[in-house]
């Protein structure tokens, strides 16, 4: 008996690291069809959640998305939402067979053996250093959470040899890291016609409407400094260089959203801050203006332009995180100017560029198709047939 008694001390200690304390919810059976998604804390239909969902809403699962107040808006039907970070979010992980998110779980109860926890992480291929690699300028708490958050998952999926290096070394991640592609980068790969007019309609445009996106990363110091503000000419560029008729979109990053309203916007300069899902704007713009964000890596996948605008490059270098490549030797033009990011769109080589993203696809190991949403849905319909 005081064996017995040392044993359950013991596996409750244990289980008392992950640092929660719900286990009255494993007297509640796992519901085998149930599914409960996350994207970003709380957000909504969104990333390769969004990609991967949208195979298995069919097949007729209950499938929850824990959100936000006022993001259950952008559920589709089909999808039940329930408030991300309450009682009843932790009853429905605790009973679900599968749990699906983008970012380490904040809130969860202890995971169980017959659950399965799919890590779809929040990009294709980082340039700032992630976890590990960038522990001395994570804060201590998220360090912990990422690093219980890894003991719990059993499958990350890659879209290149390069990404799933990086899983398996720095993600202290000891599961299995599925070959898959990128779930939200298969809408880049793709023509879809509705979502096409979606967007124009969102943003009051023209179906025939080409749009650039404009979608630079955060900075420690929340300003404006270091961001393209006036786009006259950059859109000149565009109607002169490319034809027809042209919008910018400009997105900030969630980080520094609150900045958006400080921007001059007008009739061909539209805020697309708040647009729900990134991934939408970069299927429909044919122009990425970016800085240091990893959705330079998503346009290049499906071959589209991109520029680079750092008047910071120097300080940035400096102050924030390291990188795993050099941004000199990437295959996007790198500005420091308005004029020379002007200059650079009214010449661009498309020819060139494209020889250039050849290269560093090749260079990277990339395993992108556009099916890996199939390919990830596939894999959670496997798991849940076998019960």
């Amino acid at each position: 008996m005081i064996q017995r008694i040392k044993q359950t001390a013991r596996l409750m200690k244990k289980r008392l690291e992950y640092g929660c304390f719900s286990y009255h919810h494993w007297l509640r059976p796992i519901e085998k069809n149930k599914i409960v998604v996350s994207a970003y804390y709380g957000g909504g239909y969104a990333d390769s959640p969004k990609a991967i969902v949208a195979e298995l809403l069919p097949q007729g699962f209950d499938i929850v998305w824990l959100v936000r107040d006022g993001q259950e808006k952008t559920l589709p039907a089909g999808v039940r939402p329930v408030r991300y970070g309450s009682k009843q979010a932790i009853h429905e992980l605790a009973t679900a067979k599968i749990w699906l998110d983008n970012c380490r779980q904040k809130y969860s109860p202890p995971k169980r053996k017959q659950q399965v926890y799919f890590q779809t992480w929040h990009g294709s291929l980082a340039l700032k250093k992630i976890e590990k690699d960038a522990a001395k300028q994570l804060q201590p708490a998220y360090l912990d959470r990422a690093k219980r958050d890894a003991k719990k998952c059993d499958y990350m999926m890659a879209g290149s040899d390069f990404c799933e290096r990086i899983y398996t070394d720095s993600f202290w991640f000891r599961g299995e890291v599925l070959a898959s592609g990128t779930p939200r980068c298969d809408a880049l790969l793709k023509t879809d016609a509705a979502l096409t007019q979606y967007v124009a309609e969102a943003f009051q445009s023209k179906p025939t409407t080409k749009f650039a996106l404009y979608a630079p990363t955060f900075r420690q110091g929340e300003n404006l400094t270091a961001y393209l503000q006036d786009f006259t000419k950059v859109h000149e560029a565009l109607q002169n260089r490319f034809g027809g008729e042209w919008k910018i979109l400009v997105r900030l990053h969630p980080n520094v959203a609150k900045l958006a309203k400080q921007i001059n916007y007008g009739e061909n300069i539209l805020n697309a801050t708040d647009y729900p899902d990134m991934q939408e704007l970069l299927a429909v713009s044919e122009w990425l203006i970016t800085d240091y964000s990893s959705s330079m890596f998503d346009m290049a996948i499906a071959g589209k332009k991109v520029v680079l605008y750092t008047p910071d490059l120097d300080n940035y270098l400096k102050k924030e995180r390291a990188m795993y490549f050099d941004l000199k030797e990437l295959p996007f033009q790198l500005t420091k100017t308005p004029e020379a990011l002007v200059s650079q769109m009214e010449e661009f080589d498309e020819a060139d560029y494209h020889k250039k993203l050849a290269v560093f696809q090749q260079h990277i190991g990339s395993y992108e198709t556009g099916n890996a949403s199939v390919m990830v849905a596939d894999k959670i319909k496997e798991i849940i047939a076998k019960g």
